[in-house]
């Protein structure tokens, strides 16, 4: 077993460091995409205290991710590795908690859930990313380790980390707030039940909450005023209208199935499974609190902890929905449900493996990671990034033109570029940060006479009625640098 445990250890580290190479890699390589270019333009250099209490409150500010932009820029200057590093890092204790979260499991299924974290595209496409997504998932996952480890040892010290830890995720993305909310709930519900049911002791909801009491409220301190800000001048247009399982987990289904093709009756079948995975797993919590099964309590806290927390956030999404009006939660914005959901199919296989069919169930969670691993190699792209495909190419057509500025001699002293609206912020990143004080900054105004090039995306030239020279050109986004005669 020991020997079994050294390997398991030893494959897990692999994994690690190849996922994290890849990302690193990927985060030198590949272009600046549209919001991260907003958020360096908008945002950071702002005064720490304006970024801090949200001033100019917009969705793309993710404060956490805003501040170690600004200060990774002072270290280490403004090329993109510089400003992903803080994200990048994050990927580095997002790992080490998921190995935490499982270092006591079965190795088959440590193993297996380890790569099905590492592998996710839609999940590392993020650590490699200037966005408050990779940060708010990998301090929800600290957060979620301590706040489970609370209830062996050192009880104070895990839920100070714990309430920390989650005051980080909701500074990278205020959607976590539901978890945090939730992860609060969880943890009384939990307190609760094991002193009435379990251990026939009277419960005290203030002598449980000591420390989270205290940390509420400078939590609350810290996130009043930003999140007041993004509460009033944002409208929280997630995009999910129509229901929880037909928007939010149809949108878990294609983080899971990045790239893959789907029927209408695979969707329908992989909401069923889904559902079944997490109604599966409440319907054997509710059988051992009728039974009061003080070892199922003992052993398996995780499976409880991961279950009701996403239960919660399922049910506080429904009620905002109907209450709120608020949209369900779509595409990245739902993706920090994934971990959750990967962690409470991780620690239900873990608890099956107590009945017979040992050999199946290992197989068939080494088959799920494998088909991960497949995937993320299949559609590993070192260029295009997340929800931003369109951007990969715009740090090449920025090279391009100045590359053709310079062998054509030309010195003009204002360059003027006409655009589609949508390459605007990362184009005048690589202005401002490259220093190409010919070229004008761009605008979202259109194209008009006046301009000297233009970047379009190629089905635009049918409507072109000027001479025009081709300067560079991508298959990959379908775009053209084109110089106007």
């Amino acid at each position: 077993m020991k020997n079994r445990s050294c390997i398991g250890s030893i494959i897990i580290i692999l994994t690690g460091i190849t996922v994290f190479s890849y990302i690193a890699y990927k985060s030198t390589v590949s272009s600046f995409t549209h919001d991260e270019s907003y958020t360096y333009l908008h945002y950071v250099s702002q005064s720490f205290m304006d970024i801090i209490s949200n001033q100019g409150a917009f969705t793309n500010n993710h404060v956490l991710n805003t501040l170690f932009m600004k200060y990774s820029e002072k270290l280490f200057g403004n090329s993109e590795i510089a400003l992903r590093m803080p994200n990048l890092l994050m990927l580095v204790v997002f790992l080490f908690y998921i190995w935490l979260l499982f270092r006591g499991a079965n190795p088959v299924i440590a193993i297996s859930i380890f790569m099905l974290m590492s592998t996710n595209i839609a999940i590392t496409d993020f650590f490699g990313l200037a966005r408050g997504y990779g940060l708010s998932i990998g301090f929800m996952i600290m957060s979620i380790y301590h706040l489970i480890s609370s209830f062996d040892n050192n009880k104070n010290k895990h839920l100070v980390l714990f309430n920390i830890a989650a005051l980080l995720a909701i500074l990278s993305n205020f959607t976590m707030l539901s978890y945090y909310i939730s992860a609060l709930l969880v943890f009384n519900l939990m307190q609760f039940t094991e002193s009435r049911f379990i251990d026939k002791e009277k419960f005290s909801i203030f002598k449980t909450n000591k420390v989270n009491i205290i940390l509420f409220f400078f939590l609350l301190i810290v996130l009043y005023e930003p999140v007041r800000k993004a509460v009033k001048f944002n409208s929280f247009d997630f995009g999910g209208k129509q229901g929880f399982v037909t928007d939010t987990v149809t949108a878990l289904i294609y983080h899971i199935f990045t790239n893959v093709q789907l029927t209408s009756g695979s969707i329908l079948l992989l909401q069923i499974s889904i559902l079944s995975l997490v109604l599966l797993s409440f319907i054997i919590i509710l059988i051992n609190i009728n039974n009061a099964n003080k070892e199922f309590f003992s052993q398996n806290r995780a499976l409880i902890i991961v279950n009701l927390i996403i239960l919660s956030i399922a049910t506080e999404t429904m009620l905002q929905h109907y209450i709120l009006k608020t949209d369900y939660l779509v595409g990245r914005f739902s993706l920090f449900l994934l971990p959750l959901l990967i962690l409470n199919f991780g620690f239900l296989l873990q608890y099956m493996l107590k009945f017979r069919y040992r050999i199946l169930i290992q197989g068939f969670v080494v088959i799920i990671a494998l088909l991960s691993v497949s995937n993320f190699y299949t559609n590993r792209n070192l260029y295009s990034c997340a929800d931003w495909g369109y951007d990969m190419e715009t740090k090449n057509a920025v090279a391009a033109l100045v590359s053709y500025q310079q062998h054509t001699g030309l010195k003009p002293a204002s360059i003027k570029l006409g655009i589609n609206w949508i390459f605007e912020p990362t184009i005048n990143y690589y202005i401002q940060t490259r220093k190409i004080k010919w070229l004008l900054p761009v605008d979202r105004n259109g194209f008009t006479e006046r301009d000297d090039y233009r970047y379009i995306f190629k089905e635009d030239t049918a409507a072109l009625k000027i001479n025009h020279e081709i300067i560079f050109s991508s298959e990959r986004t379908n775009t053209l640098l084109i110089r106007v005669w």
